[in-house]
């Protein structure tokens, strides 16, 4: 459970980078040089080797984490046996304490162990820590795992209700969990990845809806729009139901979270979709909606924001420019 290669990788690509900036900087002559189209194409060959020889790096970094993660994600027995595993290794193990004590913690950890769904909730959690590691090792590809991120949200909302006490290990970062500790992976090299597959609203901003902000793709846009909604709605459903049930009562509903995103957070996600809509292209139908949204909405406290931006977009060259803070 060891990574290797990245300290090399960096060492490696930044002398590369070093010694192309002395050639450059202490070229013979002092006068404008600047380069040639040759030049420049044998530049990105040798950058797109380098490029190429960290991808091989990152894959080999984790290439034994990946196994192990996606073989464990198959089944609660096998999800459960490498929890214990890397508990071991982690607490245990690595702190040079006894494995009597690791023995005792088993014992006083066992409801938890053969709690059904503590051992779903750990395989989600690995589902999305394997989609995390391959994001990682190609992040300018992340985009591409789009079917793959929709679909372990759809299977973990299919089954929300079996999950239910286990909010706290499936909102933490994936990044924090026992295995990713375990394996030594490190740092890794992401920008805006949502580290846990119930930060619902990162998943579409980053993973789903930027390659559908094109105007042939509209109606893909608002379906995507339509799913997110559904599941920001789950999502707070449940995590603010505290008993399991397959077919919650209007009171269960009721809870103070899902009253505030009802009557508040939902209202704003729908006229951010509408936004969206129309700055993609969507523009006539979408204002006539706006228009009637806020009719409809006047007393929500975002209105008067939404009147403004609303003014903004239909008509930017008379919107007044924003007083300086």
């Amino acid at each position: 459970m060891r990574s290797h290669g990245v300290e090399a990788l960096v060492r490696k690509t930044s002398m590369k980078i070093v010694s192309l900036i002395l050639f450059l900087s202490f070229a013979p002559s002092l006068r404008a040089d600047p380069l040639g189209k040759a030049e420049i194409e044998g530049l990105l060959k040798e950058l797109e080797t380098v490029q190429d020889g960290a991808h091989q790096q990152m894959d080999k970094r984790y290439k034994t984490a990946l196994d192990d993660f996606q073989s464990a994600m198959q089944s609660e027995d096998a999800a459960l046996a490498l929890y214990m595993k890397c508990v071991e290794k982690t607490d245990f193990t690595d702190l040079q304490k006894k494995a009597q004590e690791f023995r005792d913690w088993k014992r006083s950890n066992d409801d938890r162990m053969k709690n059904p769904a503590f051992r779903q909730a750990l395989r989600h959690q690995l589902s999305w820590l394997a989609l995390t590691l391959r994001a990682a090792a190609r992040p300018e590809e992340s985009g591409k795992l789009s079917p793959e991120v929709l679909a372990a949200m759809s299977s973990l909302f299919a089954n929300a209700h079996q999950l239910l006490g286990q909010g706290r290990l499936l909102t933490s970062p994936v990044t924090d969990s026992v295995f990713f500790k375990a394996y030594e992976i490190g740092e890794l090299p992401l920008k805006n990845w949502p580290t846990s597959p119930l930060q619902v609203g990162e998943i579409y901003d980053v993973c789903v809806m930027p390659c559908l902000r094109k105007p042939d793709k509209i109606k893909d846009l608002a379906a995507a729009w339509d799913e997110r909604i559904r599941y920001e709605t789950a999502c707070v459903e449940f995590l603010s139901k505290s008993a399991p049930s397959s077919t919650p009562s209007a009171k269960e509903l009721r809870t103070p979270e899902m009253i505030e995103f009802i009557e508040q957070t939902l209202p704003d996600l729908k006229w951010k979709k509408e936004v969206d809509l129309y700055q993609t292209g969507d523009q006539r139908a979408a204002a006539v909606r706006m228009l009637s949204y806020i009719k409809a909405n006047l007393g929500h406290r975002k209105a008067v924001e939404w009147i403004d931006e609303f003014k903004s977009l239909v008509n930017p060259e008379k919107t007044p420019p924003s007083p300086v803070k």
